[in-house]
């Protein structure tokens, strides 16, 4: 089958190679891959600007929808031909104090698809039982490819925040887990959901003001400018960093308020550069977010089977995997907000 390996850990060593079906295990099923989400991991693998480990050669892909074409011999709850999606968790002890508390996700053994174990852009993914989740009847194979930036998003406010009715909230880069924090924040109650990018963010601000926000801002000046004259002139309660950078990082240590809260989801291989000492002068909690489990996604399914969310908004490419390299330049570029890939033969 044909798939998209990276290959080597240094920069542009990634390509479309022949590669064999996965062998599935006896609690496995093999998952014929419908849809692929490039995330902008991805591209950032691509290049080799990453400060977490890999294994090469890997497939790349970790957000996907798929159909069930075979199950291992001890399979009983799914059959051939189920709709599904799965979680990025390929593998985990199970055994720690961390999978025994529902925290699999953290555990010092796990392995991701995309990244330790091959992932999704390919026709083809082997995938344990224990992470695979159905379909409800009203989300399309398409939308379910979404499903994993979702419960980013989903996982970082509902389970890691204290977020209120009517508080404000604010989200820096408008990216897809950006745009999805926007959109579970007024799910929560948020009353001012303000979102933060840059000129260059245009487009993708348009399309958040239809996932819940009240206000976008292309300047960071500006922005803070607003939210520092809003309302008791504090703050923002919440202020969710999905871009990551240490120039967001600071942002929103002046946009959130006395004893708010930061919470951080994006990733930035850069260190910070600055002190972080304000954090302590105004009592700020941070919270790191990684990942999500078993509730969450079946929680976000709920939403988007009963259309509370309409995650095929956020696409704007569809693409053969043969076109990786173009769907990688339309993330990077911006041009691009959430680009599908689909497998050939």
């Amino acid at each position: 089958m044909k798939a998209v390996v990276k290959y080597d850990l240094r920069d542009g060593a990634t390509e479309l190679r022949d590669v064999p079906i996965p062998e599935i295990g006896p609690d496995d099923v093999l998952v014929r891959v419908e849809y692929a989400g490039i995330c902008g991991s991805d591209p950032h693998m691509h290049h080799n600007r990453i400060n977490y480990r890999i294994n090469v050669p890997v497939i790349l892909g970790h957000e996907f929808s798929g159909i069930i074409e075979e199950v291992g011999r001890n399979v009983k709850d799914f059959k051939i031909g189920e709709r599904v999606t799965a979680e990025t968790h390929a593998d985990y002890c199970g055994k720690c104090i961390l999978c025994r508390t529902n925290n699999y996700h953290l555990c010092r053994d796990r392995k991701g698809y995309g990244f330790h174990i091959d992932g999704a852009f390919a026709k083809y993914v082997r995938v344990p039982t224990r992470i695979i989740h159905r379909l409800p009847e009203n989300v399309s194979l398409k939308e379910a490819a979404l499903t994993e930036p979702f419960c980013v998003a989903y996982s970082s406010l509902v389970k890691h925040s204290d977020i209120k009715p009517g508080d404000m909230v604010a989200v820096i880069g408008p990216g897809p887990i950006g745009i999805l924090s926007a959109k579970v924040a007024s799910l929560m109650g948020a009353s001012d959901i303000v979102v933060i990018g840059t000129p260059e963010d245009k487009k993708r601000l348009e399309i958040a003001k239809d996932f819940g926000a009240t206000k976008v801002f292309t300047d960071s000046e500006e922005a803070k400018e607003y939210i520092l004259e809003s309302r008791d002139g504090y703050g923002a309660d919440i202020v969710v960093d999905s871009a990551g950078v240490t120039e967001t990082f600071k942002l929103a240590m002046d946009l959130v308020r006395p004893a708010g809260q930061i919470n951080k989801i994006g990733w930035g291989p850069a260190p910070l550069g600055f002190s972080l000492d304000p954090l302590i002068s105004k009592a700020v909690t941070v919270n790191f977010t990684f990942s999500h489990n078993w509730d969450v996604w079946e929680k976000c399914l709920i939403l988007m089977d009963k259309k509370n969310v309409e995650l095929e908004r956020l696409i704007t490419h569809e693409l053969t995997i043969d076109q990786w390299e173009k769907g990688f330049e339309l993330v990077e570029s911006r041009e691009g907000l959430k680009v599908l890939l689909k497998p050939i033969d």
